[in-house]
């Protein structure tokens, strides 16, 4: 059985906490030493989209024979503190605004722009109805934008733990057709869905036909075969259900980022090698 599948590095300028991204430093610097360790592509997260206009960015891309794989937006809510459901207009229109321009940087590089906890939080169980409602608002504006832009857009479940609604996938299915959106599919992330899925492989059989992109950490959070998490299992199903985008690292720097960074492709590559 054939496999196209792509591995992908997470890049960002500066990691606070306990954010869990692997390489640390410029854009360029990023894009090389992913070569350098035999990842396929990068994904970037920045604060500003504007940072994405870098012609750095496009040289070592073209030097290193990369490409982009998503946009991560995350730094919008946690740095900027825009959310598309904001009960304050002015915030809510901004975060709109700054995620259009994120998909003008998508545009370009042909690439897809992720929507994870810039989607905010329910600020109370009563409001959970007007919450939707509110994202289903923005979502609608930038499902369009997307569109225009022939952009693709992965809105992915991420825990109760980090945010507290439509944290698995078949809410995230369900809210995708409740809007009617067309350029707004799935992301999923086997860390959160170790938390939020009753079954992680009948999850992705049900929902691999909004499935586009996948974020590969294991049960603590390291990189595949630190927790206990049946990878091999994971991929078989993907690439039996027809999985052919990237698997992108996104797990937490330990030991060291360069130790999880190198561990995470010598296992994700390991196995998807058998299909080869």
């Amino acid at each position: 059985m054939n496999c196209n599948i792509r591995t992908s590095l997470t890049v960002i300028k500066e990691i606070i906490g306990d954010a869990p991204f692997l390489f640390e430093g410029t854009f360029p610097e990023g894009i090389a030493y992913a070569h350098s360790l035999g990842y396929d592509c990068v994904e970037l997260h920045s604060t500003d989209p504007e940072e994405l206009g870098d012609p750095g960015i496009e040289a070592a891309l073209r030097e290193n024979g990369m490409q982009i794989s998503a946009l991560g937006t995350g730094r919008l809510y946690v740095n900027a503190g825009l959310s598309l459901t904001s009960d304050d207009p002015q915030n809510r229109s901004e975060a709109v605004a700054a995620m259009m321009r994120y998909i003008d940087a998508a545009s370009r590089f042909d690439c897809l722009v992720i929507i994870g906890c810039v989607r905010g939080n329910v600020p109370s169980k009563d409001a959970y109805e007007e919450t939707i409602a509110l994202l289903g608002e923005s979502m609608t504006k930038l499902d369009e934008y997307a569109r225009q832009k022939q952009v693709t857009m992965v809105f992915e479940p991420i825990n109760r733990y980090e945010n507290n609604y439509l944290c698995n996938t078949y809410e995230i299915a369900d809210f995708i057709r409740r809007f009617d959106l067309t350029n707004i599919r799935m992301m999923i992330d086997t860390f959160h869905m170790n938390i939020e899925e009753v079954d992680i492989l009948q999850a992705i059989r049900d929902n691999m036909d909004y499935i586009r992109y996948v974020h590969f950490a294991d049960s603590n959070r390291w990189w595949p075969g630190k927790g206990h998490l049946d990878f091999t299992s994971i991929v078989d199903v993907l690439i039996k259900n027809g999985y052919n985008g990237i698997i992108s690292a996104e797990c937490l720097p330990l030991p060291s980022k360069e130790a999880a960074a190198g561990e995470w492709i010598r296992s994700v590559r390991g196995m998807l090698d058998n299909y080869e």
